[in-house]
């Protein structure tokens, strides 16, 4: 998959997730019964994909026209998400989410203020990214259509949510990128008055904390391994 594949595809998900968002305040009632048919989530990166993965991806992929007219207009490659194909390095994607509470929606104003606070910035594809040395180590997007966020357009747009993706290898070692993906995101969700949540938008637990350490340190360890064989 190409660098812009890529990126389409998570900003693709991101809008997909948009539509459980959209639904979410006017149907509480059947919230519990329905979520799993408005949505299609992100299999675990350790699981087995399902039919319904595919499906869910082949709906993603069909709005890449327009978003790739988009990416297309900016003229931007992507830094968040580093292509390492080509060399054969093994990426894991890391996917948080920023979520508001019920009947509230965070400000596209505000959403803004508390990100360059943060020592975010707006820039390639219209989203925000958390950078070391000019190289994203993170970014953020809006988690419904159309996933970006237009500083023109600021004072009327809102948003239910904002999706986190980090991506290894990065400009950080492993462990510290994610140390600090969940530093931010903290610092993020208490300025903005929501809540942490994993890729299923489920508040962000103790033990999801430790198992994505757990995830992030096996990886690291298998790339350090990776890279002794290649040097013996």
């Amino acid at each position: 998959m190409d660098l812009l594949r890529l990126t389409l595809v998570i900003v693709g998900l991101v809008i997909v997730g948009g539509i459980y968002l959209k639904f979410r305040s006017s149907s509480s009632k059947e919230e519990a019964s329905n979520n799993d048919d408005l949505i299609p989530v992100l299999t675990p990166i350790d699981d087995e994909p399902e039919q319904d993965d595919f499906d869910a991806l082949s709906e993603v992929i069909s709005t890449r026209d327009r978003i790739e007219q988009h990416t297309k207009q900016t003229d931007a490659s992507f830094t968040a998400v580093d292509d390492s194909s080509e060399s054969g390095t093994e990426t894991l994607l890391i996917v948080l989410n920023i979520m508001s509470a019920k009947e509230h929606l965070f400000s596209g104003e505000t959403v803004h203020a508390v990100m360059t606070t943060s020592g975010l910035v707006h820039g390639e594809h219209q989203i925000y990214h958390y950078l070391k040395d000019g190289a994203a180590v993170f970014s953020i997007a809006n988690a419904v259509e159309p996933g970006f966020f237009e500083l023109d357009k600021l004072d009327s747009t809102s948003t239910p949510g904002l999706a986190v993706f980090l991506q290894l290898p990065g400009p950080l070692e492993c462990r510290q990128a994610f140390d600090t993906l969940l530093e931010v995101s903290q610092q993020l969700a208490e300025a903005l008055g929501g809540d942490v949540c994993d890729e299923n938008r489920n508040v962000l637990s103790a033990q999801t904390i430790s198992h994505l350490k757990d995830k992030v340190d096996a990886y690291r360890l298998k790339q350090q391994v990776s890279q002794r064989s290649k040097h013996h």
